[in-house]
């Protein structure tokens, strides 16, 4: 996975597939609860969340996950998830600075407006056994990336430069120079940072979020100096929030899936349900999308499907938005929309000029009406203006 940032007023806080962006700062202990927790193996995503947002009103947080097997999202407040081609973006509406630089980032914590996640590119092959070679090897990546008062050559999987608020914390006596967190959880501790260069007088710079550095072992190092001071922010319309999860009448399988209780099977893995009480509990991720590229959503929430796909006005929570090709002309800017009614998965037209075609095994293609909801079934094909068919299935 490659990850590149846009500087801004939020925090980023991961590594890998797994990321979190915040609007603003939670404190040094919250992000290395948060840094922690995204290492493990199978990481808890409430966990996560809690750890950085609290359930704080109007602040925006969105989380991915996208390993494979396990990929889930959540957006809250004004922040937002898209995927175009594969591409994962991650954005905190309103903070993105025009113009601002992109840098590249293996993994810590950075102040960022903006995430964008793409997959790796595959390496070049070698040469073959008798080609020359070079007559000293390549360095070997850094696990991190020193702090230091000036932009530093762009590499492999690392900051290319430090923002320029940054920069004058460095170099202001009135602040310490900023501590940095290891760009990945294993590797030679970084470098001790490099003196600031002395620089005229100037205004005190804003106070930035600033990361401890992780000692070798014992309790998290506090970092020097007075705490840093959320920033003010405003509140966000009622239809960019998301309410907690809903849940439903439900039982387990002996495998453990959770599975709607008026099933005598269990949806995932098709195996007899013993005889027991029906609880009320957390709905589970419902299944999975499959788009003719390649790409897979998650149905842990709603979906909007289209060129320039947008929340409908009202929903109560932020959907993933799918934006499709441009060149698929036929497919309307907001096509199609899913929602997640209890254990029901509810496909609606939103009155596309091209249409859609619902197309189950053992029946006839049937076009769907405009804004009349359908229930979508596993196994069954959604085709959008007969040129784009998505494919849900049932997972874990």
């Amino acid at each position: 996975m490659e990850v590149t940032y846009t500087p801004g007023d939020g925090v980023a806080v991961g590594l890998g597939a797994r990321w979190v962006l915040i609007s603003v700062d939670p404190g040094p202990e919250a992000l290395d609860e948060a840094w922690a927790l995204l290492q493990a193996p199978r990481p808890d995503h409430d966990a996560v969340l809690r750890a950085v947002h609290g359930d704080v009103p109007g602040v925006g947080v969105v989380m991915v996950d996208l390993t494979p097997g396990a990929e889930s999202s959540v957006a809250r407040g004004g922040a937002q998830h898209s995927t175009y081609g594969g591409v994962h973006t991650l954005e905190l509406r309103g903070q993105a600075v025009p113009g601002a630089p992109e840098r590249r980032l293996v993994g810590g914590v950075v102040g960022a407006a903006r995430l964008t996640l793409a997959p790796a590119a595959r390496p070049a092959a070698g040469p073959g056994p008798g080609a020359p070679t070079s007559a000293a090897p390549a360095p070997a990546r850094p696990a991190a990336a020193a702090p230091v008062p000036a932009p530093v050559q762009a590499g492999p999987g690392v900051i290319d430069g430090i923002p320029a608020d940054l920069l004058a914390a460095a170099s202001s006596p009135a602040a310490p120079p900023p501590a940095t967190r290891p760009a990945a959880p294993s590797g030679p501790p970084a470098a001790p940072p490099a003196p600031p260069v002395p620089q005229a007088p100037q205004a005190p710079p804003p106070q930035v979020p600033q990361a401890p550095p992780v000692a070798p072992a014992g309790p998290p190092v506090a970092p020097a100096g007075p705490p840093v001071e959320a920033s003010p922010f405003l509140a966000t319309p009622g239809h960019l929030q998301q309410g907690p999860g809903e849940t439903v009448l439900a039982v387990q399988c002996p495998v453990g899936h959770v599975t709607a209780a008026y099933h005598p099977r269990c949806r995932v893995c098709d195996a007899p349900v013993p005889p027991q009480e029906p609880r009320r509990l957390p709905r589970p991720r419902l299944g999975t999308l499959h788009l003719p590229d390649g790409e897979r959503v998650p149905l842990d929430r709603g979906v909007v499907i289209g060129r320039q796909p947008a929340p409908v006005p009202g929903g109560a929570e932020w959907p993933h938005l799918v934006r499709l090709p441009a060149d698929a002309t036929y497919v309307s800017r907001s096509h199609l929309t899913i929602e997640l009614d209890g254990w029901l998965v509810l496909a609606t037209d939103l009155g596309s000029s091209g249409g859609t075609t619902l197309r189950a095994p053992g029946r006839a293609p049937q076009r769907i009406r405009g804004h009349e909801p359908y229930v979508w079934e596993a196994g069954e094909v959604l085709d959008l203006a007969d040129s784009f068919e998505i494919v849900y299935e049932v997972t874990a």
